[in-house]
């Protein structure tokens, strides 16, 4: 049966799932389309790995609809994941087998033409020259690397990443955010999981910032960025006293501190800029100026601080 004409990616309404009385996700709703970057964030315990879970078929959900591609689990059980692949949280491999073995392995229960993706998805992971070690020398990111690997030998068009930056270094996060941006613009539709919201500024297309369980934003990135606050800059002066009264008189500017430590300081960049040059014209130097958090990651603060994962909802009723 083909898919749905015109069928989003994911398509979930409603969506709850609960363990021991405790709701895991609670009514979400999430529509990811084809040739989207579409990050999903949110503090420890919010449900993003239940929700990652229901959409590979690991977990079923109690209540909700869930399409993929147009496709029900229910309707078309294991047919209902032609076309995804991912992994949640770390992949897992036989740590005896060599990275390619394991590849081979998978290849094989997948059928059809994986093998002959083999190479290729090793290379494109960065993996070639590791192919022959086996995995239980690999290093964390080796195995997240193979983890993004074996996802490509199914040639998927909805990708699942669960954290795949964590333990790359640096070049590894470049070779990432690289293959993602190449995916997506072949119409692969993705689904990447972070907790780091300057690389889902960077990666994604649109966002949707779990807690509790449910959606406290779903939107486009250029959304979120235009209900996003100031950032937070660190400011170290040689006159506190005299750098806070210039800002008291400034308007787009926030400025805190109690003379222990840096001053906090809120602003766009273009008015600190601004600041910055009015504190040079008065004479007051400036010892030193970070970045300590960004207006998105102020943002989630600002969407996520009220609400503990501990006071997630209760189903009132869950059908059969």
């Amino acid at each position: 049966m083909a898919d749905a004409p015109s069928a989003a990616p994911v398509e979930a309404r409603g969506l709850a799932r609960r363990f021991d009385g405790t709701v895991a996700v609670a009514g979400l709703d999430l529509t990811v389309g084809p040739g989207r970057v579409h990050g999903l964030v949110g503090p420890n315990g919010a449900g993003k790995t239940t929700l990652l879970s229901m959409l590979l078929g690991l977990v079923r959900p109690d209540a909700g609809t869930l399409r993929l591609f147009g496709r029900t689990h229910a309707e078309h059980r294991a047919r209902a994941l032609d076309g995804v692949a991912g992994f949640v949280e770390a992949p897992r491999f036989y740590p005896y087998m060599t990275g390619r073995a394991n590849l081979e392995l998978l290849a094989g229960l997948d059928g059809g033409d994986a093998r002959d993706r083999i190479a290729a998805a090793l290379e494109t992971s960065g993996l070639g020259d590791a192919a022959k070690a086996k995995v239980g020398g690999y290093s964390v990111g080796m195995r997240q690397r193979l983890g993004i690997a074996a996802s490509l030998l199914r040639a998927p068009r909805l990708l699942i990443l669960d954290e795949p930056t964590s333990g790359l270094d640096p070049a590894g996060i470049r070779d990432v955010a690289d293959l993602v941006r190449r995916l997506a613009a072949d119409g692969v539709a993705i689904l990447l999981s972070s907790h780091d919201m300057d690389e889902v500024e960077d990666l994604c297309d649109d966002v949707t910032i779990m807690n509790a369980g449910t959606a406290v934003f779903d939107g486009t990135m250029a959304e979120l960025r235009d209900g996003a606050p100031a950032p937070e800059f660190r400011l170290t002066t040689g006159d506190d006293d005299a750098a806070l009264a210039l800002a008291s008189g400034s308007p787009g500017i926030e400025i805190t501190g109690d003379g222990g430590g840096p001053l906090s300081v809120r602003a766009t960049r273009d008015r600190l800029d601004e600041y910055v040059v009015d504190l040079g014209r008065a004479g007051i130097p400036v010892r030193s100026l970070t970045l300590r958090t960004s207006a998105l990651t102020s943002l989630f603060f600002d969407l996520t601080g009220g609400a503990p994962a501990a006071d997630a909802p209760t189903l009132e009723k869950v059908p059969a």
